[in-house]
């Protein structure tokens, strides 16, 4: 599968923008990190540079040609930074489905050959926008040929595909028609075919899971390197006495399969501190964080933005002093392209995350690190208030539920639900464009190495 990503409204801008030269056809030359994986690859739309008509060699109703000077500098760019090009260019008067014509072919046949010279070691790609509808190509060698490029994703506050054809519904409409009903037909198709990753499967992962389950996802990757202690058993769904000593991702994969024979659930027994585990996530269109830890959520943190994966981030806090519980909350935040990240928000500490992220050995010889940490209250009503709130803002980006929240607080002791406006740090080291931001593959998968 190949897949071209935008920032979420960014294919949108750009349609608006080309389309206001009709009737004659424009361009622009787009800057993207790839990802190459086997069976996978996308490409990171970072950057869009509308061409200039005094920059087109020549610009009609059924052609644009692009001036060597223009794509030059990015050019260089692309070759001494690591990233793919990708030439977009409009046929204004196409409003159905949009295609490469002959005069494409001839002219991109002539073009890569020079855009490989330059960038040879990594994909490059073709997009042509109409009207309403888009359509892209992958080109891997200068000679072609290119390879059909199968979605075009926006992601970020939202998101979205544009297929050649919509998704169809899942088999058993009847099973779905309650949820159908509340977020449509198209909604409910766009669950089916989203590839979730959950992270963490103890109190509020096996509830998500579930939850997604009973929702109708198809694709489940279940990450969690340890095993179900008696001390789960208040809070693990799908777990009981008999499931102690076997590894949660396990327990929690029978799970979700006895809600639906259609579902494929991939346990991951392993750590997402380690680069092995986060490579998994890689084919992943959506990634919910439930973990516990400091430099897990640092790796997912830096993963949503470097790779473009939408990520939902969330924990529960229960404070007791004295043996009394004094304050219980929890916190919804959805990470990814236009997002403030947990670094902008200040929930990390660095120095939990660098002790996280250390190895056994290194941790051992560690003078600031003394004794286990010591196990926090658990309460299951609680984790599944926490982990509805997710999965709902999740239905609110993907099926266009009304609810505009992407950041929210639950504060228990006093019944309020809030939500919270932030904004991302001008050149953060994660989420802006000097940072990780649709780098993919031009920087080094977060996590420890083994």
């Amino acid at each position: 599968m190949n897949d071209i990503v935008f920032p979420v409204d960014t294919l949108v801008a750009l349609r608006k923008n080309l389309l206001d030269y009709s009737p004659n056809e424009a361009a622009a030359v787009l800057l993207a990190g790839p990802v190459v994986r086997a069976g996978r690859t996308r490409l990171l739309v970072r950057e869009a540079f509308p061409v200039p008509t005094q920059s087109c060699s020549d610009q009609g109703p059924y052609r644009v040609s692009v001036s060597a000077t223009f794509i030059a500098p990015l050019l260089k760019r692309a070759r001494n930074e690591g990233w793919s090009l990708v030439m977009a260019h409009t046929h204004p008067f196409s409003d159905g489905v949009v295609g490469f014509s002959t005069v494409d072919d001839d002219g991109e046949a002539a073009l890569f050959p020079t855009v490989f010279g330059r960038a040879a070691d990594r994909p490059h790609g073709s997009l042509v926008l109409g009207l309403n509808h888009a359509t892209a190509r992958l080109w891997r060698s200068p000679i072609g040929p290119p390879e059909p490029v199968d979605r075009l994703v926006e992601c970020g506050r939202n998101w979205r595909v544009s297929l050649p054809t919509a998704p169809k519904l899942h088999s058993d409409s009847e099973e779905y028609d309650r949820s159908v009903r509340a977020f449509g037909a198209e909604g409910q198709a766009t669950i089916a075919s989203l590839r979730f990753g959950i992270v963490g499967l103890g109190g509020t992962g096996s509830i998500v899971a579930q939850e997604l389950a009973h929702l109708g996802a198809t694709n489940l990757k279940l990450v969690d390197f340890d095993r179900v202690e008696r001390s789960n058993l208040n809070r693990l769904i799908g777990a009981n006495r008999d499931s102690v000593g076997k590894p949660k991702a396990e327990i929690v994969a029978q799970n979700v399969r006895a809600i639906s024979d259609g579902i494929v659930a991939e346990p991951i027994v392993g750590n997402v501190l380690n680069v092995s585990s986060v490579a998994r996530l890689l084919d992943c269109d959506l990634i919910f964080c439930c973990t516990d830890s400091h430099g897990s959520r640092a790796v997912l943190n830096q993963l949503s933005y470097q790779y473009m994966i939408p990520t939902i981030d969330m924990g529960v806090r229960i404070q007791v002093v004295d043996g009394k519980v004094t304050d219980i909350a929890g916190r919804v935040q959805m990470l990814g392209p236009g997002l403030p990240c947990l670094v902008c928000n200040g929930f990390l500490d660095s120095e939990q995350v660098r002790r996280d992220l250390l190895t056994d050995e290194a941790r051992s010889r560690d003078p600031y690190i003394v004794g286990a940490s010591e196990p926090q209250p658990a309460v299951v009503s609680l984790n599944g208030t926490v982990a509805s709130m997710a999965v709902t803002m999740m239905l609110a980006a993907v099926t266009g539920m009304p609810s505009s929240a992407r950041h929210q607080v639950l504060i228990a002791t006093r019944g309020i639900v809030r939500a919270i406006d932030s904004i991302a740090e001008p050149g953060c080291v994660i989420c802006s464009l000097r940072g990780a931001l649709g780098r993919g593959d031009t920087r080094s998968l977060p996590g420890r190495p083994e």
